[in-house]
């Protein structure tokens, strides 16, 4: 794999600046009291560069799932000969054992979750992965994207669990249980749906 070039990691360090500016003060003042100017003047930027990089503030809330997504699609990208649902399981865990890691002291998903402008952002980066799963699973079983139904509702079953599981986790900030739970969303999808079908 190339190394970015030197403007590539600027606009990444950049980006990170901003984010990391933007996670302080969300933390710190909350989500509603923050403006996209303090968050600028706190990553020592004009508003129209930060306005460049994050749409809206909900993209700065969301901006960690936004680098996840972005991470799972080179890794579908990449993957070769590798079902999509063990490319799945892959993200899911490397993702679960991040935040078994931080905890709450990172558990930005709790502010997205309680903030109703964030709602449709993340149902849009969710449906993203829907996607990206369903066209996946197609490929893996030879079936057309444009009109299969079994692998979209598959796609949703394993996305939307994961979500669910996620909401569900961080309501109780059992932290420790996400990987077993995100990862019996996969069994079940595999067991219950894939495995059936390939009978």
């Amino acid at each position: 794999m190339t190394r970015p070039g030197l403007r590539a990691r600027k606009v990444a360090r950049t980006r990170d600046q901003i984010a990391d500016a933007a996670r302080r003060l969300f933390a710190e003042k909350g989500y509603d009291a923050t403006t996209l100017e303090e968050v600028a003047e706190a990553a020592d930027v004009h508003k129209r560069t930060l306005l460049r990089y994050f749409p809206s503030k909900a993209h700065l809330l969301l901006h960690p799932q936004y680098a996840a997504l972005e991470g799972f699609r080179a890794q579908v990208a990449e993957r070769g000969d590798t079902p999509i649902i063990d490319v799945w399981q892959a993200h899911v865990t490397l993702y679960s054992r991040r935040r078994q890691e931080t905890g709450r002291s990172s558990n930005l998903a709790v502010i997205a979750a309680n903030e109703p402008a964030v709602g449709p952002t993340t149902l849009a980066i969710q449906a993203q992965y829907q996607d990206i799963v369903a066209d996946g699973l197609c490929r893996d079983m030879g079936r057309d994207p444009a009109t299969d139904v079994f692998t979209k509702v598959a796609a949703a079953a394993l996305v939307a669990g994961n979500y669910a599981i996620g909401a569900m986790i961080n309501a109780s900030e059992a932290y420790d249980d996400l990987e077993t739970a995100e990862l019996e969303v996969i069994r079940i999808v595999r067991e219950g749906l894939l495995d059936r079908l390939g009978r």
